[in-house]
């Protein structure tokens, strides 16, 4: 038996689906009776249809004393869920629209969740396969299953780099093993989860690129702007004292002024009004005083405020084997660098007596041969010195995933202390940042560190120290430049309608950047501006649209949906969640994080008792309703008027079984609707109403 919906509202649905073949052989019965009939209803147009979508709600939730959480209104097209959410809004109805899929399906959130479960589990080969499975190709992965199924995955994976060597495949296997290898090294050396956060996704693993990220060396770095610096310390020095910053009109300026400070400061931001009365202490920005670039670069700056280099303490270390047999070679040499405050306080450095000799080879690359090593001590008596001297510290290598840290794991295999060591392998944060040569040498002579002998150990270690340092302050220069891309759209919208002559050439390659983020689907802040802009004087919609490229690359933005559209939306609603996850420990954050994506995976979308839901009708699997509205059952939604002229049977079904869920979503009451015109076009027939016995009438 169903035991969700009322008899007539599965019958009716059972009438539709009937159309598809079978999945199985028992037919379920619903044998609950509802005092409603499902309905369907005709209008004109989507206005004239969601005017009597709004009053049908206030009818029947007061006459039915039901919670406004009580009602779902179901769609397949997100414009159709913004247009309603707008009309809901202006009627004072509160309401929650689903923007896109569950926590989970977003790519963004998505991979950062699995990150974190690694950090939390490094050991959990589960975690890993599900980071696996997002990040590399399907093809490699089976090729890694097929040939090395008798081990875990990162052993299949650096098997199948090392036989593979040199193709595209193997290096895309050798940079997951080593940000593997470092993620249990970054849940050490954060404290908090939004510099975590934000580190995971500088690290490039991701399906998305930050495009601020990817402009970075045409970025002026916030700290080198002129005036940034004094405006984000004024600005932060009014929101720590918990006074307000106001905002002058400025022709429209102001809408995206507004929600740029918004998102970089919180809610200590409102409209300056004509009735507004600021306090003493307040800030007040008057029209034109700050150029929109500087006020981005400023909220950067702020955001960044309490940025740290993570590698302040940490032992750095270096080693030298008998040849390049990853499996038999044995350490000669091992040297490690202890550094506090990114400085070298204590160093460690001694020679082991291998069992086996050391070959013509590697005697000519380090200096080492047998004669000079006879009378040292063997590993096994100098590990526990080594393991005193490391400590607790994170241990630090450069390019050591390949060769040292695997051999310094199998020597020490079984000795006191191993399981302890957390490493962090420098060379994919060279990579990152740097497009030439990521070798410790070649690095070393850029950033004029003085590599002293080549292939010597403590030389190495003492060399990669200095390294280090200049990454760090290149991260933390990019990290700035990065920052608040949530707001990239914001900042294009502001950049277009500033009016001041000559715009530098940062601006214009900003105000280029930001126009996917700007007029995509995925944001709001063309309907945003939409709504105030007459109010504000500004220029209109169509003006605004003029300015970032066009109606014509505007729709080409929305059809393709390029990466760099989706992005910061990801990001904003990463944010929120980071946010909404803070805890004492970085550990319990961590936890709350994941609990919240896990949550909203499980129902497909989080609902909302107080609200409306607006939910598309892929992500309503699982959710029920007392009352239902599907919204769009025409042709050109359901099943899409292409599917029907080329009688495509596979996409008509799914799109049958896709309103097959969203009918049984409903309780008591289900109304279907639908328009002769949506968006100014036709849109055919009413195929499924038809199917499913409904004849479509207009509402009495």
């Amino acid at each position: 038996h169903n035991r969700r919906c009322s008899r007539q509202i599965f019958e009716t649905a059972r009438r539709l689906i009937s159309r598809n073949p079978a999945l199985f052989a028992k037919e379920l019965e619903a044998d609950r009776e509802s005092e409603h009939c499902v309905a369907a209803h005709v209008f004109d147009d989507e206005n004239e249809e969601a005017s009597w979508l709004l009053g049908d709600l206030m009818r029947d939730r007061a006459a039915a004393r039901l919670d406004w959480g009580d009602f779902a209104l179901l769609y397949r097209a997100h414009r159709i869920g913004q247009l309603l959410e707008t009309r809901l809004v202006e009627a004072g109805i509160p309401c929650r629209l689903a923007r896109g899929q569950a926590l989970r399906d977003d790519e963004v959130v998505g991979y950062v969740a699995a990150a974190l479960r690694v950090i939390r589990s490094p050991d959990d080969a589960l975690a890993v396969e599900a980071l696996a499975e997002r990040l590399l190709p399907r093809a490699l992965l089976d090729q890694v299953r097929a040939h090395f199924h008798d081990q875990d995955l990162l052993a299949g994976l650096r098997g199948y780099a090392r036989a593979a060597r040199g193709e595209a495949d193997a290096k895309k296997a050798w940079r997951f093993i080593y940000q593997i290898g470092n993620l249990e090294a970054l849940g050490r050396t954060h404290e908090t989860l939004p510099p975590l956060v934000d580190e995971l996704l500088s690290q490039q693993m991701g399906p998305y690129r930050n495009p601020l990220e990817e402009h970075a060396a045409e970025l002026t770095d916030p700290k080198d702007f002129p005036n940034a610096w004094a405006l984000a310390t004024r600005l932060g020095e009014t929101v720590a004292r918990g006074d307000i910053v106001w905002v002058e009109p400025d022709r429209g300026v102001e809408i995206a002024l507004l929600r740029m400070l918004k998102g970089g400061l919180g809610d200590y931001v409102q409209r300056l009004a004509p009735e507004s009365r600021p306090a003493r202490r307040d800030f007040v920005f008057r029209a034109g005083s700050v150029r929109p670039l500087a006020l981005f670069k400023a909220l950067q700056l702020h955001h960044c405020r309490g940025l740290a280099d993570p590698f302040q303490d940490y032992v750095a270390f270096d080693l030298e084997t008998t040849d390049l047999d990853l499996a038999g070679c044995e350490i000669v040499e091992i040297a490690a660098v202890r550094v506090r405050g990114r400085v070298v306080v204590e160093q460690f450095e001694r020679r082991v007596r291998p069992e086996r000799p050391v070959s013509a080879r590697a005697a000519e690359i380090h200096g080492w041969r047998d004669s000079d090593l006879c009378d040292q001590p063997g590993f096994a008596e100098i590990w526990p010195e080594f393991r005193a001297f490391v400590g607790e510290d994170l241990l630090v290598a450069h390019n050591g995933r390949r060769f040292d840290v695997p051999v310094l794991q199998r020597m020490a295999a079984g000795l006191p202390g191993l399981e302890d060591l957390v490493f962090f392998d420098t060379l994919p944060l060279a990579r990152c940042l740097l497009e030439e040569s990521a070798k410790l040498e070649d690095l070393a002579h850029r950033f004029g560190v003085d590599a002293g002998r080549s292939h010597h150990a403590l030389d190495d270690a003492s060399a990669l120290v200095g390294v280090l340092r200049h990454l760090g302050e290149l991260r933390a220069a990019r990290a700035r430049k990065s920052a608040l891309v949530n707001l990239l759209g914001w900042l294009g919208l502001a950049l277009a309608l500033d009016e001041r002559p000559e715009p530098t050439a940062e601006e214009r390659m900003l105000r280029e950047l930001a126009i996917p983020a700007a007029v995509g689907r995925f944001g709001d802040c063309l309907q945003v501006y939409a709504e105030e802009c007459e109010a504000a004087g500004a220029p209109g919609v169509d003006e605004l649209i003029e300015r970032l490229g066009g109606a014509r690359l505007m729709e080409r933005i929305r059809t393709q949906r390029p990466p760099a559209e989706r992005y910061p939306a990801s990001v904003a609603r990463l944010s929120a969640l980071v946010a909404a996850s803070a805890a004492p420990t970085l550990a319990e954050s961590i936890e709350l994080l994941l609990a919240r994506v896990a949550l909203s995976r499980s129902d497909g979308s989080a609902v909302e008792d107080r609200r409306v839901n607006l939910l598309t009708l892929h992500s309503t699997k699982g959710l029920e309703f007392s009352r239902v509205y599907i919204v769009g059952a025409e042709d050109a939604m359901l099943p899409g008027l292409v599917a029907l002229e080329n009688e495509n049977e596979l996409e008509i079904q799914e799109a049958r079984r896709l309103l097959y869920v969203g009918m049984t979503r409903a309780r008591d009451r289900l109304v279907l609707t639908r328009v002769g015109r949506r968006d100014g076009r036709g849109t055919g027939g009413a195929l499924f109403l038809q199917e499913a016995g409904l004849s479509g009438s207009e509402p009495s």
